[in-house]
């Protein structure tokens, strides 16, 4: 049953709902774009339209008007805003859905009468409690409690705290970069002791996967660099711990072993060169990272290097048949400048902090040296 329609930039945008089910529909030029259960008065649809681009529809239902508002993002513009009425099926749909909900909420009788002037406010607070807690996602939250409760009982709440931050920073570079790529994104999820995981559509090039893949490393950066200048500003023994670790989980991430993220971006380059030499050229350079890190003394580096070497061969084939565009010679060259340079910081960082013989520190060197 439709809700409601407009029109933008040539193409039709339709929404359809069902009351009675929550079902929600968005149909662009007659092709179905999204779909997903509300039954709440708020609705969020993300998706793409190939002639368009990435497009997200935010509207908000009136009941006591008869009429919903809308808005149209494009990327990260509003490129459209407007107020269209609600047919009257759907209209007679949702006041019935409001009035039980507001009779639930109250705790009162179903033929009893709301009290006067109170039923509007307990219908809006009601439904809009509703909703958040259908987008906030019941099991991100409780994930997210669990990691924070795990982290405090190994360290301390402000370091699980601190924790929490820095995997959260990383996994919201993994998003950014999917929505700049124009991919619908579904959040992020913490797990206890397994780290973080950004979830959204599969990238389309190989570009897009090391761009995405590395996006969450460079954010990483980004944040341990800005603990580090604290450390050296304030002299806090905290803000230098939060450094060192947010340097070692970041640098782990970049382990070439598949799902880890310098897993995808290794493969991304040998399965774009498409000929053995671009796999020749991946073990002249594994061996010469090898004989570095074993040099530094960065045993634990030697030894995924060896696994992410194993786990290239074995997928070479596979790889080979993805029907994926690969990067071309210059995005090639480029992220593999990338992704090495990116990995000496990580290095360097920890290096940097632990030769400050900061308490703590000295546990990454361990890691790294075992």
């Amino acid at each position: 049953m439709q809700l409601f329609s407009f029109d933008y930039a040539g193409h039709e945008f339709m929404v359809a709902a069902t009351p009675a089910t929550g079902e929600e529909q968005v149909v662009v030029d007659g092709q179905l774009m999204s779909s997903s259960r509300n039954f709440g008065i708020t609705s969020t649809h993300e998706f793409v339209v190939p002639a368009l681009g990435a497009m997200k529809l935010v509207y908000v239902l009136n009941l006591r008007a008869g009429d919903v508002n809308y808005e149209l993002w494009l990327n990260t513009q509003c490129v459209i805003e407007g107020r269209a009425p609600v047919s009257t099926e759907q209209q007679v749909a949702a006041q019935a859905f409001a009035a039980q909900q507001q009779t639930l909420a109250d705790g009162v009788n179903p033929g009893a009468a709301p009290a006067p002037g109170k039923s509007n406010s307990w219908l809006s607070i009601g439904l809009i409690a509703f909703k958040f807690l259908k987008a906030a996602q019941v099991v991100k939250v409780a994930l997210m409690a669990a990691s924070v409760a795990v982290y405090s009982v190994m360290f301390t709440l402000e370091f699980a705290l601190a924790l929490i931050g820095v995997l959260v920073f990383h996994e919201y570079g993994h998003l950014r970069a999917m929505k700049k790529c124009g991919l619908p994104t579904k959040g992020m999820y913490l797990i206890p002791f397994v780290g973080g995981l950004a979830v959204g559509d599969m990238p389309k090039t190989r570009w897009q996967d090391v761009y995405i893949s590395m996006m969450g490393p460079v954010f990483g950066l980004i944040l341990t660099v800005a603990f580090y200048i604290v450390y050296l500003i304030t002299g806090s023994h905290f803000a230098g711990l939060v450094a060192s670790t947010s340097a070692l989980l970041n640098l782990f991430n970049l382990i070439p072993v598949h799902p880890l993220d310098g897993g995808r971006v290794v493969k991304s380059l040998v399965f774009s060169g498409r000929n053995y030499l671009a796999l020749v050229a991946l073990l002249i350079i594994s061996a010469l990272c090898f004989v570095l890190a074993w040099k530094l003394g960065l045993y634990f580096i030697t030894f995924f290097i060896v696994l992410g070497v194993i786990d290239i061969l074995a997928g070479w084939r596979m790889g080979l048949a993805e029907d994926i565009p690969p990067l071309t010679r210059y995005g090639i060259w480029f992220s593999v400048l990338w992704y090495l340079a990116v990995v000496a910081m990580f290095i360097g960082m920890i290096l940097l902090i632990a030769a400050d013989e900061l308490p703590g520190s000295e546990i990454a060197i361990k890691v790294l040296a075992s």
